[in-house]
């Protein structure tokens, strides 16, 4: 059900097959009506390019290379000071063995803002596609490391079928050169390296340079400073993922102002 990287994404994804095979039937073909009803989604691609670079804050709870990086989060809370102070979008993390996430953050934080918020998750099977739509998710992560092909373009085409977007995430030009066959529109770049979790920021325009300009791309993780926002700018990154400097920070949405005051 996932390709195996030699990386931590390997105990995440056995994981994530034990979690997709405890979903019942019941809950797959509920979740499936619910899909159908769920209210039009927010364009996540048009959000993140009114401005350069747009910023897409995140909501995450833990991580395997931080442990926990807040204690108590108030999901409405810090959604509202992320759009008053500039977020073009919210990434909510909902993994829970790993991240420490909930689904139910998708819907919480919908009703808080009228930004669109993308489902961060390890996604290896169409029920989770559906699940996230169920729960007001308006774009979703895809992770080419984990997918074969064609199983990534199966579960993007589905995506879109459902009127969510989604954001593939690569890590090296194989992975990118994957992700252009299957027509991903919306391209992360992820500068943490998955098996000494540090992370090279050169990563990103070492990949950007080889993305077609009709692209959307998008820069995630080691983003914690406005040297790197500003790094991220000149590399012509459209748009940056930034979660662990906010979510560390007394208040996450005064940490997002001052980071692009002047810059965005």
């Amino acid at each position: 059900m996932f390709s195996k990287t030699g990386t931590i994404l390997d105990a995440i994804c056995e994981k994530k097959v034990e979690e997709v095979s405890a979903i019942t039937e019941r809950e797959f073909q509920l979740w499936k009506v619910q899909a159908l009803k769920a209210p039009e989604a927010i364009k996540f691609s048009q959000a993140i390019i009114q401005k350069r670079p747009g910023i897409i804050a995140e909501i995450k709870k833990a991580s395997p290379s931080e442990g926990v990086i807040r204690e108590n989060i108030d999901v409405a809370s810090i959604a509202k000071s992320y759009k008053t102070n500039g977020a073009s979008a919210i990434s909510a993390v909902t993994d829970k063995q790993f991240f420490k996430g909930q689904i139910e953050w998708i819907s919480e934080v919908k009703k808080a803002v009228d930004l669109p918020v993308i489902r961060k998750d390890f996604v290896i099977d169409e029920r989770q596609v559906y699940e996230s739509k169920a729960a007001g998710a308006d774009a979703m992560l895809l992770i080419a490391a984990i997918l074969e092909e064609s199983q990534l373009k199966d579960l993007y085409d589905l995506c879109y079928e459902l009127g969510m977007e989604s954001l593939v995430e690569v890590h090296t030009l194989q992975e990118l050169e994957k992700a252009l066959r299957i027509g991903a529109e919306i391209i992360g770049i992820n500068n943490r390296n998955l098996k000494s979790f540090g992370v090279d920021n050169s990563t990103f325009s070492s990949i950007a340079q080889h993305i077609p300009d009709d692209k959307i791309v998008v820069a995630e993780s080691g983003i914690h400073s406005r040297e790197d926002l500003l790094y991220m700018k000149n590399a012509n990154a459209d748009a940056v993922l930034i979660g662990t400097h906010f979510m560390r920070a007394t208040d996450p949405g005064k940490a997002l102002a001052e980071l692009i005051a002047g810059i965005i």
